[in-house]
């Protein structure tokens, strides 16, 4: 029987989205708090209580070399496709949305830490643990005055969109893919990913003059 609550993450305003094939056992979500202790002459130890620390998530799961009864869908990912596009995220350096439906779960978040692995019995399957954090999107805050405006601080705005602009490359003579990922992208193995980008099939042929995506 298939769970109500559904582990999804996903990238760049939805425009890639993952659901959990398998859903964790556990969630842990420990309440962080900054408080200081200070040692005052006089007055002995006070206690300055801040603002709660972002929220952390952490949990372990499987990626499953093939469905079984305990998935939540039919239609898993590949273990290594699945692992790729978290790796992908975390090359970004942008923050993912994390949701678990049927709850109040519903935050962006940065991935800190992702350590898939394999065990020995159960080729082909990917078993990972995944902690991630609270990211919060910070805007300075201004007043106006007769010359000017002058910024008094920082507070949380609404989320921007986390949408990214594509940008344009025209093919030249004696580009590859690679190449072109290489210069444009900084890692030249991402020529997979301008190639699904731009529908190219392999043999991955492009042609001076083309405009790819990147």
């Amino acid at each position: 029987m298939r769970s109500k609550y559904q582990f999804w993450l996903s990238f760049n305003n939805g425009e890639q989205r993952l659901q959990l094939p398998v859903n964790p056992s556990r969630l842990k979500m420990p309440r962080n708090f900054a408080n200081e202790s200070i040692d005052v002459l006089g007055l002995g130890e006070i206690t300055v209580i801040q603002d709660p620390q972002a929220k952390t998530f952490s949990f372990s799961s499987q990626f499953p070399a093939v469905y079984g009864p305990y998935c939540e869908y039919e239609d898993i990912p590949s273990p290594e496709r699945a692992v790729e596009i978290i790796d992908d995220w975390i090359q970004s350096g942008k923050p993912i949305r994390f949701i678990v439906t049927n709850t109040n779960i519903n935050f962006a978040v940065s991935i800190e830490t992702f350590t898939p692995e394999e065990k020995a019995g159960d080729v082909g399957t990917i078993y990972y643990d995944l902690e991630l954090k609270e990211y919060k999107f910070i805007q300075i805050r201004q007043i106006e005055v007769k010359s000017g405006t002058i910024n008094i601080g920082a507070k949380a705005s609404q989320r921007p969109d986390e949408r990214e602009k594509p940008k344009n490359y025209v093919v030249k003579p004696g580009d590859s893919l690679w190449k072109i990922a290489k210069a444009q992208l900084g890692d030249g193995s991402q020529y997979k990913t301008v190639a699904a980008a731009n529908r190219i099939k392999p043999n991955y042929v492009i042609h001076p003059g083309q405009m790819l995506v990147l």
